[in-house]
C-alpha cells in the first residue's frame, strides 16, 4: 500500500482486487447472522449504523468522515460473500482500506472464512 493508496476517497472490495486485502471474503454463515452481528460490531466501534436491508442484504453506516455500505450475498452451498464500499468527501482523513481490513479481521474471528477473492482458503 502506498501513499497514493491511502489518499483515495473511494475503495470497493471484489474478487479481482489488485490489493489481497480489498478483495471479497467469503464466510460459512448466514446472511442474516452476518448483519446482526456486523450490526453489533459497527456500534461498538462507536460508528453509526444508518439503514439494514435484511432483504437485499445490505447494512449502510457512517464513521468519522466517511460512509460505507456492506453487502452480504449468499452465493452457494455454505458461502456467503461479504463486499465493502467506502467513501470519504476529504483527500485526507481514516485510511478506509484500514477499515475494510478491521472488520475483514473481525469476521474472520467470528466466521469461518472459506475463500478469499477467487482462491478457496484451507481449513
Amino acid at each position: 500500500m502506498g501513499l497514493l493508496d491511502k489518499l483515495q476517497t473511494h475503495i470497493e472490495t471484489k474478487d479481482t482486487h489488485k490489493n489481497e486485502i480489498l478483495q471479497t471474503r467469503y464466510y460459512a454463515a448466514s446472511s442474516h447472522a452476518m448483519l446482526q452481528w456486523l450490526e453489533g460490531k459497527i456500534q461498538e466501534n462507536g460508528q453509526t449504523v444508518r439503514r439494514i436491508d435484511a432483504d437485499r442484504g445490505e447494512l449502510s453506516f457512517i464513521g468519522e468522515g466517511w460512509d460505507g455500505l456492506i453487502t452480504i450475498v449468499q452465493v452457494d452451498g455454505g458461502r456467503t460473500a461479504v463486499d465493502f464500499t467506502l467513501n470519504r468527501e476529504q483527500r485526507f482523513g481514516a485510511d478506509l482500506s484500514q477499515i475494510v481490513s478491521h472488520y475483514y479481521e473481525a469476521l474472520t474471528q467470528q466466521f469461518p472464512l472459506r475463500a478469499i477473492g477467487n482462491k478457496t482458503v484451507e481449513r
